[in-house]
C-alpha cells in the first residue's frame, strides 16, 4: 500500500518496485487489450546526431493495461541546434495542435539539447473543464532525465507525470487512471528515493516537481495517507532548484500548486492556521507573477483561492480585518471567470462571496453588504442546478438562508424571514435525500431558529455610505443592531469544520 512505500522511504529503505498491471496470458495470446484506454502520444526527441529517442520511452509504457501508446513522426516540436528558451512558447502551442489532431489523451514531447546528454520531457493535455485541479502541470514545465537512464531506477517518474497530467472526462478513463494510480505512486516515491548523485540541483527540482504534482493530483484518492504532505515536501525541494527570475512561470506554478496543497491540509481535520498562512503567502507570491492582462486564468484562480484562504483566516481568528481583501479577490476573479465560458468557476468563486459578504455585512451591521450576498447566492443558483448539481445546489441554498436570515434581521421583515425559512428548507430536503446526515442536523438547527423569529423580531435598517459595497471605512459604519449570537445564528458548512 501506499503508506507502507511512504514509511520505507522516510526510513531510507528501498522498497521493491511493484509491477503496473501488465495483461494476462490469455489476452497476450488473443489480440491484447481492447477495451478502452488512455491514449498517449509521443512526439520525435532527436538530439543534435539526429537521433529520435521516442521509442525508448515508448517502451516504459508497453504492456500497461488501458494505456495505448504511439510515437509521431515528423519534425520534433523544438529544434535540438537553437535556443530552447526562445522556441518554448511556439512548441507548446503545437503540442497541443497535435494532441487535438491525433485524438490523444496526453502528448509527452520535449527536446535534447546540446550537449546531449538530457531529455527535457513536458506534458500537455486536454485541459479540465471549467475546473482548476490541484496539481496542475505547466506547460514549460519539463522533467529533466539522462538520455540512457535506467527505467527501473527513473522511468517511474516519467509515466506517473504522463498519467497524473491529464484530466479525462470520459469516466472509464477515470478509472483507468485511477486503478493505475497506486502503483505509479510506489514507483515514483522510489525512483525519487534513489536519483543519482551527478543531478544537478535543476535536475533534482524537476523530479519533485513532477513527483509533488502526481502526488497532489492523487491524494483524494487515498484520504488518510499524509499524500498532501509528502507533496507539500517535493514541492519544497523543487523551489530550492527553480529561480523566479531565471523561470518565472514555472516557479509561480509551484507556488500556485504549493499554496494548493497547503490550503487542503489547512481545511482538513482540527484547521491549521499555520498551513493556511503558508497557503495565503505562496498564493501571494504567484500573483507577483501571473497578472490579469498577459495570464488571466492563472490569476484569476489564485485570486479565488486567495478569497477563500482569507475567509477561512478571518473565520478562525474571529475577526473581520480580512473580509475585504477576500472580497477583493473574489471580484477580481468574477472579472475573468464567466457564467458562458466557465459556469462552475463562476458560481463557486459568488458562493464564496456571499458567503463572506454576508459576515461582513452581519458584522459591520451593514445590510446593504448583506444584500451583495443574498444576490452573489441567487446568481450561483443559476448555474448550481438542483437536478444537476445537487450537493452544490443545497449548499448555496444553505449560505443563502443565512444571508436572508441575516438580513431579516436588520430589517424587520418577515417576508425576507420566509425566504430564509424555504431556502433551509430546501436545503435540508436535498441532505436528506442525499443522506448527509451532519447537514441535515445543521439545517434543521437553522430551520428552528428561523422560526423563533417568525412572525416578527428585527431592528432598524442600517444604511451605509456610498462608494464600493464592502469597501466602507470601520470608522464610518454603524454599530451592528441586534446581531443574532452563537445560540441564534445560522449556520453553514464552516462551523461544522
Amino acid at each position: 500500500m501506499v503508506e507502507n512505500y511512504l514509511d520505507k522511504i522516510h526510513n531510507n529503505v528501498a522498497p521493491e518496485p511493484k509491477s503496473v498491471s501488465n495483461p494476462g496470458f490469455f489476452r497476450r495470446l488473443f489480440g491484447g487489450y481492447s477495451g478502452p484506454a488512455i491514449e498517449i502520444a509521443i512526439a520525435p526527441f532527436v538530439d543534435a546526431a539526429n537521433q529520435n529517442h521516442a521509442k525508448e520511452m515508448a517502451l516504459l509504457f508497453e504492456g500497461i493495461e488501458g494505456v495505448r501508446v504511439k510515437t509521431l513522426r515528423g519534425k520534433p516540436l523544438i529544434n535540438p541546434m537553437t535556443d530552447r528558451q526562445m522556441q518554448l512558447p511556439m512548441a507548446c502551442s503545437d503540442a497541443t495542435t497535435l494532441l487535438s489532431k491525433h485524438k490523444s489523451d496526453v502528448m509527452i514531447w520535449g527536446d535534447i539539447p546540446e550537449p546531449g546528454t538530457t531529455l527535457y520531457i513536458h506534458f500537455v493535455s486536454r485541459p479540465p473543464a471549467d475546473e482548476d485541479p490541484i496539481g496542475a502541470f505547466s506547460p514549460f514545465q519539463a522533467l529533466m532525465l539522462p538520455v540512457n537512464f535506467i527505467p527501473s531506477k527513473l522511468g517511474g517518474l516519467l509515466k506517473i507525470a504522463a498519467i497524473s497530467s491529464l484530466h479525462p472526462e470520459d469516466h472509464d478513463k477515470q478509472l483507468i487512471r485511477r486503478d493505475l494510480a497506486e502503483n505509479l505512486i510506489e514507483e515514483a516515491l522510489i525512483c525519487i528515493g534513489q536519483l543519482p548523485d551527478d543531478f544537478t540541483t535543476r535536475e533534482v527540482a524537476a523530479a519533485h516537481s513532477a513527483l509533488a504534482n502526481a502526488l497532489a493530483s492523487f491524494a483524494h484518492l487515498f484520504p488518510g495517507h499524509d499524500l498532501e504532505q509528502r507533496a507539500a515536501l517535493s514541492y519544497g525541494q523543487a523551489l530550492k532548484g527553480i529561480s523566479k527570475n531565471e523561470h518565472p512561470v514555472n516557479w509561480a506554478y509551484l507556488k500556485k500548486n504549493l499554496g494548493m496543497v497547503l490550503h487542503t491540509i489547512g481545511e482538513k481535520g482540527k484547521l491549521d492556521i499555520d498551513s493556511l498562512e503558508r497557503a495565503k503567502a505562496n498564493y501571494e507570491e504567484a500573483l507577483e507573477v501571473f497578472s490579469q492582462s498577459k495570464t488571466p486564468f492563472p490569476w484569476a484562480a489564485i485570486q479565488a483561492l486567495l478569497g477563500s484562504v482569507l475567509y477561512r483566516l478571518d473565520v478562525l481568528s474571529d475577526a473581520t480585518h480580512s473580509l475585504k481583501p477576500a472580497l477583493s479577490a473574489f471580484q477580481s476573479a468574477l472579472q475573468v471567470f464567466s457564467k458562458k465560458q466557465m459556469p462552475k468557476l463562476w458560481s463557486n468563486t459568488l458562493n464564496s462571496l456571499g458567503q463572506a459578504a454576508q459576515v461582513l455585512g452581519r458584522e459591520a451591521g451593514n445590510p446593504e453588504v448583506v444584500e451583495r450576498a443574498v444576490a452573489a447566492c441567487r446568481s450561483a443558483l443559476e448555474v448550481r442546478k438542483k437536478d444537476t448539481m445537487p450537493l452544490h445546489w443545497a449548499q448555496t441554498q444553505n449560505n443563502l438562508g443565512s444571508a436572508l436570515f441575516q438580513l431579516g434581521l436588520m430589517t424587520s421583515e418577515n417576508e425576507i424571514m420566509e425566504e430564509a425559512l424555504e431556502a433551509f428548507t430546501n436545503a435540508r430536503d436535498m441532505y436528506v435525500e442525499l443522506n448527509i446526515k451532519n447537514m441535515v442536523r445543521l439545517t434543521n438547527k437553522n430551520i428552528m431558529r428561523t422560526q423563533n423569529r417568525l412572525p416578527d423580531n428585527g431592528t432598524s435598517r442600517v444604511v451605509g455610505d456610498e462608494g464600493e459595497w464592502w469597501q466602507e471605512d470601520d470608522d464610518d459604519m454603524d454599530p451592528p443592531g441586534d446581531q443574532p449570537g452563537d445560540d441564534a445564528s445560522p449556520q453553514t458548512e464552516d462551523d461544522l469544520q
